[in-house]
């Protein structure tokens, strides 16, 4: 029986767009990013999305994704994925955000839960949660500033 042993190779390499990275210091600099950069005007008060911001050791922003895309009350967010992302944006600390369609700032208890998986997900790859943001087109609610990380 011959057996084939050849296999795919990977191969890593990171090509950043720009020399001069956006510094994102606080919740309302991510909250102002979020909302001017990655949240869509016509869909934020439609439909649920999670995205997150990645940023280097010197809160620049390496870039942002969007993870899960849902309905009017609830998106899926496979944490799997977020750290994989997170590892290939060589990511040191992200921020997370997801919307709230019905304009309200009030966390869930699915979104508190969801926050303490991320925050464990990631300290295992010595990855910082530094925040979870629930934004609307008015304002935003920040798990950080709130204590609740």
């Amino acid at each position: 029986m011959e057996v084939n042993d050849k296999v795919g190779e990977v191969e890593v390499a990171y090509k950043p767009k720009i020399k001069e990275r956006r510094k994102l210091t606080d919740s309302a600099a991510c909250y102002d990013f979020l909302i001017e950069k990655c949240y869509n005007p016509d869909t934020i008060e439609y439909r649920e999305e999670f995205k997150v911001l990645f940023l280097n050791n010197n809160l620049q922003l390496l870039g942002w994704s969007t993870i899960s895309s849902g309905g009017l009350t609830e998106t899926t967010v496979d944490i799997r994925m977020l750290m994989q992302y997170s590892l290939l944006m060589n990511a040191k600390l992200i921020v997370c955000s997801h919307n709230h369609p019905s304009g309200s700032l009030k966390p869930s208890n699915d979104d508190e839960r969801l926050t303490e998986r991320i925050k464990k997900a990631s300290e295992v790859l010595n990855i910082k949660l530094l925040d979870h943001i629930i934004v609307t087109p008015e304002s935003y609610y920040s798990f950080n500033d709130e204590g609740k990380l």
